[in-house]
C-alpha cells in the first residue's frame, strides 16, 4: 500500500474500476494480516460451535455456531461484526484485543477487538480483522480563477463528499488474500462521473484528475493506508 501521496494509473470512466493493494511491514517486508483469520486448512472454510474465548485474564466457552471463511473475504462473509453468546458477569470491555480458539483442534483461531458486551446476558460483539474505506473525491480546481482561490487550500474541508466509494457494506471491496485488498467498482457505476469535458468551468462529476483514498481500521486502531490522485478520463470501452 502507499502511505504517502502517489499517482494511480489512468482509467476511463467507461470500464470497471480494478485497483489491489497490499500491504507489508516496513521492517520485516512480510505480509501484514488484514483478516484476523487463521485457518488450519487454508482451502476451505471451518464452522464449529464449541470455542474458547479468550479476554487478557478473563478465559470463557461460546457454543455459538461461528463459521471461518477462506478469501476471499467479502460484504457477505466478513466477520467485522460477529455475534457470540460467552458467560455473563465477567469484566469484558468494549475495545479488550479478544482470541477465539475452536476447542475441536485448537487450529482455527480468530483475532480481534470487543466492540460490545452486556454483562447481563453474555452478549458479545467482535470484530475480526479490518473494515476499509476508499473513496474517490474531486480534485482541485482546474483554472477556474485566479490568484489565491479561499475554498481550495491543505485542511479545507470537503463538504462535497465522496464521489465514488468502495467498502464491505456495498461490496465494492474485498479481501482476496491474507493482506491483498482488491477494489472492484463496476462501469455501471463509474460512468456516473459523466462526459462534461476537463475545460468546463464547473465542478461538476466529470472526467479528470481525482483524489483517491483508503482508511483502515480494526475498531481500535485507524490508519490511513492511500492517499493519491487517479486520473479518470471520459470515454473507453463501452458507449
Amino acid at each position: 500500500m502507499f502511505q504517502i501521496a502517489t499517482g494511480l494509473p489512468p482509467v476511463s470512466n467507461r470500464e470497471d474500476y480494478l485497483l489491489t493493494l497490499s500491504l507489508f511491514d516496513d521492517d520485516t517486508l512480510l505480509p501484514v494480516s488484514l483478516s484476523g483469520i487463521t485457518l488450519a486448512n487454508t482451502g476451505a472454510s471451518f464452522t464449529q460451535s464449541n470455542w474458547t474465548v479468550t479476554d487478557g485474564n478473563i478465559v470463557t466457552t461460546s457454543t455459538t455456531q461461528i463459521n471461518i471463511p477462506t478469501f476471499p473475504v467479502t460484504q457477505s462473509n466478513n466477520l467485522t461484526a460477529l455475534p457470540l453468546t460467552v458467560g455473563a458477569g465477567l469484566a469484558i470491555k468494549a475495545g479488550d484485543p479478544v482470541q477465539i480458539v475452536d476447542n475441536v483442534t485448537g487450529l482455527n483461531i480468530l483475532n480481534g477487538f470487543v466492540t460490545s458486551y452486556n454483562i447481563n446476558t453474555g452478549a458479545l460483539i467482535v470484530q475480526i480483522g479490518w473494515t476499509f474505506q476508499f473513496e474517490i473525491r474531486r480534485g482541485g480546481p482546474r483554472n477556474s480563477g485566479s490568484g489565491y482561490i479561499t475554498w481550495w487550500d491543505w485542511g479545507t474541508p470537503d463538504d462535497l463528499g465522496p464521489l465514488l466509494q468502495a467498502s464491505f457494506a456495498n461490496g465494492y471491496l474485498s479481501l482476496i488474500d491474507v493482506n491483498v485488498i482488491q477494489i472492484l467498482i463496476p462501469e455501471s457505476v463509474m460512468k456516473t462521473l459523466g462526459s462534461i469535458g476537463p475545460f468546463n468551468s464547473t465542478q461538476a462529476d466529470s472526467p479528470g484528475t481525482y483524489r483517491a483514498s483508503m482508511t483502515g481500521t480494526d475498531s481500535v486502531n485507524t490508519r490511513q493506508f492511500l492517499i493519491a490522485s487517479q486520473p479518470i478520463y471520459d470515454g473507453g470501452v463501452t458507449n
